[in-house]
């Protein structure tokens, strides 16, 4: 069983703090080191030092996706320590610093029926944080399987896809402790974000489609705590899975309702309907989850959709 240490750093966003985790067995290891701020690091290396390992003697940085309220400090640690850092492929190009985040996207967004001005609006609202990177030679490729091991033990990174495309978790066995970055939360669902499918960039990855199968993998695997990206450790995840497919059940149901009210709609205009009061990149987070419910609804036959100039109109 790996000594596992979850450290709660501070992030700018709405979601609150993130949670950096060492495992305190050579090679020394953190996962998901937190945002690039200066508030983040003086707090990291404080209680790295009240857990009796220095900053300094870090040498591996292990990341379960690309959101910067996770990696941002990846690339500080490894300028300072040389930690290598494992990452999934697919996430890994979105930190190569050569990807077009916007422009991937875009297609989507004016598929959904998304007007001009609320494009502007979301554009707008820029990251508060500076953009992750990981620097040439500074990774290591993690895929599903992938063991990584440790004088104590060994964690087994997993590929649960669904947030990011290249999630990862990553499993003690020994200890049956299951670090599931933002994958399962205890109190929130994570957003099924709008992206590109990394195998076929034209179209939209199946975020939610591949959530859902997530969900029924994990329930599989024998684990007693789940160490969450945000919030208090899980001693009954399979009461949070139960309560993340409700969530999800209803979604699905609510959406159907409205197409069931108001006839063909656009994936924006059931957005708005859904998250009224969304103001900036929050409305384009909206539009991930409509879109990701409409996506599987369409999949499973419950919902159709024509396109007209360009714009999809989902209707019964």
């Amino acid at each position: 069983m790996l000594p596992l240490h979850r450290i709660v750093v501070p992030t700018p966003y709405a979601v609150g703090p993130v949670n950096a985790y060492l495992i305190a067995s050579r090679p020394y290891t953190l996962v998901d080191p937190g945002p690039d701020t200066g508030e983040a690091r003086e707090v990291l290396e404080k209680e790295l030092n009240r857990l009796g390992v220095p900053l300094a003697e870090i040498e591996r940085i292990l990341l379960t996706h690309f959101h910067s309220d996770h990696s941002g400090l990846a690339q500080w640690i490894n300028s300072l320590t040389g930690a290598k850092i494992y990452i999934h492929p697919f996430d890994l190009k979105k930190l190569s610093g050569k990807n077009d985040f916007i422009g991937e996207r875009m297609p989507f967004v004016l598929e959904a029926g998304t007007p001009a001005e609320i494009i502007a609006e979301v554009l707008k609202d820029g990251d508060k944080l500076p953009r992750p990177f990981v620097p040439p030679g500074g990774a290591i490729i993690a895929t599903d399987g992938t063991e990584i091991p440790f004088e104590g033990g060994s964690l087994k990174a997993l590929h649960f896809p669904g947030h990011a495309t290249g999630h990862l978790c990553f499993y003690d066995p020994a200890g049956k402790n299951l670090i599931s970055g933002d994958f399962l939360l205890p109190r929130i669902t994570p957003n099924p974000f709008l992206e590109p499918d990394p195998v076929h960039p034209s179209r939209r990855a199946p975020s939610l489609r591949h959530y859902l199968q997530g969900l029924d993998r994990l329930t599989s695997i024998d684990i007693k705590r789940v160490w969450p990206g945000h919030g208090e450790v899980i001693d009954d995840y399979r009461q949070v899975v139960a309560m993340v497919r409700e969530h999800h059940q209803a979604r699905f149901n609510a959406l159907v309702d409205l197409l069931r009210k108001y006839g063909p709609c656009t994936a924006f205009e059931l957005s708005r309907i859904t998250y009224p009061d969304l103001k900036g990149f929050n409305i384009f987070l909206g539009l991930s989850e409509v879109q990701a419910h409409l996506d599987v609804l369409v999949e499973e036959g419950r919902v159709e959709v024509e396109k007209k100039d360009g714009v999809a109109y989902y209707f019964l």
